[in-house]
Parts: structure tokens; C-alpha cells; sequence
């Protein structure tokens, strides 16, 4: 069973995003962070599957949340999930070794990035 660290400071975005997961993995434990921080411990809590992570945040952006779990959790699948679809943000989540996932996400992304089937 998977194990998805939700990681955006919208309420309402994490919402949506419970939604498209629930939908495609539905036994799923889904656990959410509404900061980078918040993130940090909600990873040392659970054993992470994947994580989603919003790159626009108070405090560190999600690349820099990305940069900190990597040391933690080397193989750790992620994905930047954002509206900021500046080729350099975009570059730069693929050198962290993620995949970029526009919002609003659409399911086929979501689908190959769940299912171990992103790039």
C-alpha cells in the first residue's frame, strides 16, 4: 500500500489533489503538509511512498523541500505539482530527479506519476 505526502499550502488545492489520488489509488494512505516544514515532519512520521509537492509556498519553496528530502530519502519519488510553469523551475525539479506536473493536474500525468510510469 502506498503512502502519499500531499505538500501545498492551499487547503483547497490539497483537496483537489486528495480527490485525483483517492480516485487513482484508492487504499492509499494520503498524508498532507501545508508547509515545507510541516512536510519535514510529516515524512519522519510515515514512510513515504511518493510525494506531491506545490512549488509556491511561505517560508521554502518546494524545491527546496525537494533538495531536503532528498538527502533523507534518496529514492524517494517526486513530483513538483504547480502553476509556476517557468521552463527554469521545470528544469530545475528534473535535476532534483522529479517529475513536473502542471496544475491543474490532469489525470493521465497523475495516473504515470502514481503508477511508477513518469519519466
Amino acid at each position: 500500500m502506498k503512502t502519499v505526502l500531499l505538500v501545498d499550502d492551499s487547503r483547497v488545492a490539497r483537496m483537489s489533489l486528495r480527490r485525483s489520488i483517492g480516485a487513482l489509488l484508492p487504499d492509499a494512505t494520503i498524508v498532507e503538509a501545508g508547509s515545507a516544514d510541516e512536510a519535514i515532519i510529516v515524512a519522519g512520521q510515515n514512510t513515504i511512498s511518493v510525494a506531491l509537492i506545490d512549488f509556491n509556498m511561505p517560508g521554502r519553496t518546494g524545491l527546496e523541500l525537494a533538495e531536503e528530502l532528498r538527502q533523507s530519502y534518496p529514492d524517494l519519488p517526486m513530483a513538483l505539482v504547480t502553476a509556476n510553469i517557468q521552463d527554469a523551475v521545470a528544469e530545475r525539479a528534473r535535476a532534483l530527479g522529479m517529475t513536473f506536473i502542471p496544475k491543474p493536474p490532469d489525470a493521465a500525468s497523475m495516473q504515470a506519476f502514481l503508477m511508477g510510469d513518469a519519466a
